[in-house]
């Protein structure tokens, strides 16, 4: 299993980066209240999932001018284009600095909530397979999280 996003080998581009060129490539604009916004997510990193609500009284926290609704229009639209995911069972988000197919797999510390994404080839070669045999679906894509403690919280 090799974590990404966080620890690849080469330096990642910084995800406020590549969401802004995502978000323009798409047509929207880079308000300061939305820069900012991404700026808190890359902060955060894994390290700290918030939800929209905790994102918004952080961003009010810093002095950032912003409604709830506008924080929620933001995450829907971050999560539309693949740019943060949600820890599952919860409205917490992290960023995802890689936007590919086999980087939206994640170790959720029940702790603390730290969040770490994950590559594995043998996962995904399972789920491959059982794509080819799910009978009546097409499968549109999944999600996997696994739960545990971090060192931190284990020791």
């Amino acid at each position: 299993m090799q974590l990404c996003c966080i620890c690849a080998s080469v330096a990642p581009m910084r995800f406020s980066v590549q969401a802004e060129e995502a978000l323009r490539r798409g047509g929207r604009r880079i308000t300061p209240m939305r820069r900012a916004l991404l700026l808190l997510l890359e902060e955060l990193g894994g390290e700290t999932p918030l939800g929209p609500r905790e994102l918004h009284s952080e961003l009010r926290r810093r002095g950032v001018r912003v409604d709830r609704v506008s924080v929620y229009r933001n995450v829907s639209t971050l999560l539309e284009l693949g740019l943060v995911h949600r820890v599952l069972g919860s409205s917490a988000l992290r960023p995802c600095a890689q936007r590919k197919p086999s980087c939206h797999h994640a170790i959720v510390c029940t702790g603390c909530g730290v969040a770490r994404e994950f590559r594995s080839g043998a996962v995904e070669k399972a789920l491959a397979a059982l794509r080819v045999r799910a009978p009546g679906f097409v499968v549109q894509g999944h999600l996997l999280e696994l739960r545990g403690l971090c060192q931190r919280c284990a020791a």
